[in-house]
């Protein structure tokens, strides 16, 4: 539990050292893969405290706002995600693996339950605080994926890093679109 803490204390402070540190351990593509799908099932479950009393309308009306399908969605954007920033980076002259890339992903999925854990604490005793909090955790969890990326790829620039980030996860976005936009076309 040391560890976990002080890694997640480095990732905060110096994203390039918990690189480094993140990399050591050595996680392979499953690993990485069952990290991510356990903090992203977690996370789901921590954004859904806040509010249970979405009615059944809206949730009769798609997947998409059920628990599950956020789950879903969100993890298929990660995967795809994960594979663009990685074959992009590429293009950029970077050196990241998918699978470090995913590590990645993974790692900063934990952090962003630590962080929505804090909120939903916070939540209960003082909301407006929580609300403030969770977009200053939104940017803190942006920043240090960005800067993860930067360091996995060894690019020079955190601009380029963010540029990467940011069209990695739009094309994520898109393909999920795509790939769920088919999948209902089908079944409607």
């Amino acid at each position: 539990m040391n560890q976990f803490y002080h890694l997640a204390k480095i990732s905060v402070l110096n994203p390039e050292e918990a690189t480094s540190i993140l990399f050591s351990k050595g996680w392979n593509v499953t690993i990485a893969a069952m990290v991510l799908t356990a903090a992203t099932c977690i996370s789901t479950i921590l954004a859904f405290i806040p509010n249970p009393d979405i009615s059944e309308e809206i949730r009769a009306n798609g997947l998409m706002f059920s628990p599950i399908g956020t789950a879903v969605i969100v993890l298929m954007s990660s995967y795809l995600a994960a594979f663009f920033i990685a074959r992009g980076g590429t293009w950029f002259g970077g050196k990241a693996t998918f699978g470090q890339i995913l590590s990645i992903m993974a790692w900063t999925q934990v952090l962003q339950v630590i962080f929505q854990t804090i909120v939903v604490m916070i939540l209960f005793i003082v909301a407006p605080i929580a609300g403030i909090m969770q977009i200053g955790f939104v940017i803190l969890g942006v920043y240090i994926l960005i800067s993860f990326v930067k360091a996995a790829h060894g690019l020079q620039s955190l601009l380029m890093s963010g540029i990467l980030v940011i069209l990695g996860s739009l094309f994520a976005f898109l393909g999920t679109g795509l790939i769920f936009g088919g999948i209902l076309n089908r079944f409607l």
